[in-house]
C-alpha cells in the first residue's frame, strides 16, 4: 500500500517536474546568451585591436567561437556535479521517515541535458560572433573619456 501512496505522490507532482524542466531550460537559455554577450562586450577592444593588426573576421570568429566553447565546457563539467548534488537536496524534500527516495539520473536524461546545452551555447556563439564585423573600429579603439 505504501509503494501505491509513494507511486500516486510522484505521478501527482508530475507537472511540477515539467515546469522545473521549463524553467531550467529557459534559464540555460539566458544565461548562455548572457554570458556570450558580457563577453563579447568586454572583448569588442581586444577584437578590434587584433583586426587592426591584421587577424581577419573568420580568425576573429573563430577566437569568439574557442571561447565561447571553453566556457561552456568548463560549466558543463561543473555543472554536473552541482546539478546532482540540487538533484539530492530536491529529492530529499520529498523523503519521509515511512518512504525514502534516492536521486537518480538516466545516461539518456544526462544526455538530453548535454544536448541542450551545447545546442543553446553553439546558437549563442553563432549569433554573438556575427557582431564581429559591425565593431566600429574607431570607436572601439578610441580612449576612454
Amino acid at each position: 500500500m505504501d509503494i501505491l501512496n509513494a507511486q500516486s505522490l510522484v505521478d501527482s507532482l508530475d507537472s511540477v517536474f515539467t515546469l522545473i524542466k521549463t524553467f531550467a531550460i529557459i534559464l540555460a537559455v539566458v544565461v548562455l546568451y548572457n554570458l556570450g554577450a558580457l563577453s563579447f562586450t568586454e572583448r569588442v577592444r581586444d577584437y578590434a585591436t587584433l583586426r587592426v593588426l591584421g587577424f581577419h573576421h573568420g580568425e576573429l570568429r573563430s577566437l569568439a567561437s574557442r571561447e565561447n566553447i571553453t566556457t561552456t565546457l568548463i560549466g558543463w563539467l561543473a555543472g554536473i556535479p552541482a546539478g546532482w548534488w540540487f538533484l539530492g537536496q530536491y529529492v530529499g524534500l520529498f523523503s519521509t521517515d515511512r518512504a525514502s527516495y534516492l536521486p537518480s539520473i538516466s545516461t539518456a536524461s544526462l544526455a538530453i541535458a548535454s544536448a541542450i546545452t551545447i545546442v543553446f551555447a553553439m546558437t549563442a556563439t553563432l549569433l554573438l560572433t556575427r557582431r564581429i564585423k559591425g565593431i566600429d573600429m574607431t570607436s572601439a579603439l578610441k580612449g576612454v573619456e
